[in-house]
């Protein structure tokens, strides 16, 4: 008998997520598994329960997209260990588990919880804060960082769109220096994205050559973001050739440490959230999460 946690957000909004968490236990149990519920109402309550978990229990599993996954993965990076993480997809895009290939209909993805095996998977870090998908920096991130909740709350969707269009009419490059692979340099650039794995927004085939076991960031830097180039850059990006586009540079490293040289304040943004202000080091962590993972998308060896 294995010894499960669900945990899953049970504030306002979010009432689906318990539902989900009884139809897991209910399989389970019925399964002979212990299952234990933990209904949070913040992040950091549940950062809490996760690094608790590798004290008693031999799973846990969580409930929601990027977002939820790196707060059980803080909690792992807090405890200095982790267990096997079972995902059951409930966010937007859900690029860990597009790149994962878990399942993203609800009813396979709990009985992945138990068909599934577990599989060594890389984990981008900041210090004690998680990066599981992608970290960016720049104008897409100035974007997203510029939208107020009550204009969210108030437009929807539409007042990125907005944004985007007039954060793209202006020419605002970032002063940056890049240290990584033994290598010092300093350079700008209008948008730097690092990713863990092949899938980004939601394509799966982003870096055909980036793997979730490959122990590898994957760094991308793109000198000039025009209205003109947009359209040019997302048939790169669909097809999985970005790297490939003329004004974009590429290359994969262990660690890099990325230090502010402009004269305004530059944030990343992690899994999609809000993060720290450069300077940052991020590095990998090779195979410190165990990912439940359907058997047919994990490889021998």
């Amino acid at each position: 008998m294995k010894k499960y946690l669900i945990i899953y957000n049970g504030s306002a909004g979010k009432s689906d997520n318990e539902a989900i968490a009884k139809q897991a236990q209910s399989l389970l149990e019925s399964s002979g598994q212990s299952v234990t519920l933990a209904k949070t109402k913040s992040r950091d309550e549940a950062v809490e329960q996760a690094q608790k978990s590798p004290e008693s229990y031999d799973c846990l599993v969580t409930i929601g997209g990027d977002g939820s996954i790196n707060t059980a993965c803080e909690g792992f990076l807090k405890a200095g260990k982790s267990i096997p993480l079972g995902i059951i997809p409930g966010g937007t895009i859900n690029n860990f588990a597009k790149a994962l290939r878990i399942p993203l209909n609800t009813d396979e993805a709990i009985h992945n919880l138990l068909d599934g095996t577990p599989a060594e998977v890389d984990l981008g870090a900041v210090g004690n804060t998680p990066m599981v998908s992608s970290l960016t920096l720049g104008r897409l991130a100035d974007i997203a960082q510029n939208v107020k909740d009550d204009e969210k709350k108030r437009f929807g969707k539409i007042i990125y769109l907005t944004r985007g269009f007039k954060e793209l009419l202006t020419n605002r490059s970032y002063k940056l220096q890049i240290t990584a692979n033994n290598r010092t340099e300093t350079l700008r650039a209008q948008i730097l994205l690092i990713t863990t794995t092949n899938s980004v927004g939601g394509f799966i085939a982003f870096n055909p050559d980036a793997s979730y076991d490959d122990d590898y960031l994957h760094v991308f830097l793109l000198k000039s973001f025009t209205p003109m180039k947009l359209l040019t850059y997302l048939s790169y990006f669909i097809t999985g050739n970005l790297k490939n586009a003329k004004g974009v540079r590429y290359f994969k490293t262990k660690t890099v440490k990325i230090d502010n040289l402009s004269k305004r304040d530059i944030q990343a943004r992690i899994d999609g959230d809000p993060a720290m202000s450069l300077p940052i080091t991020v590095n990998t962590k090779p195979d410190f999460l165990q990912i439940i993972m359907p058997q047919s998308a994990t490889r021998p060896g």
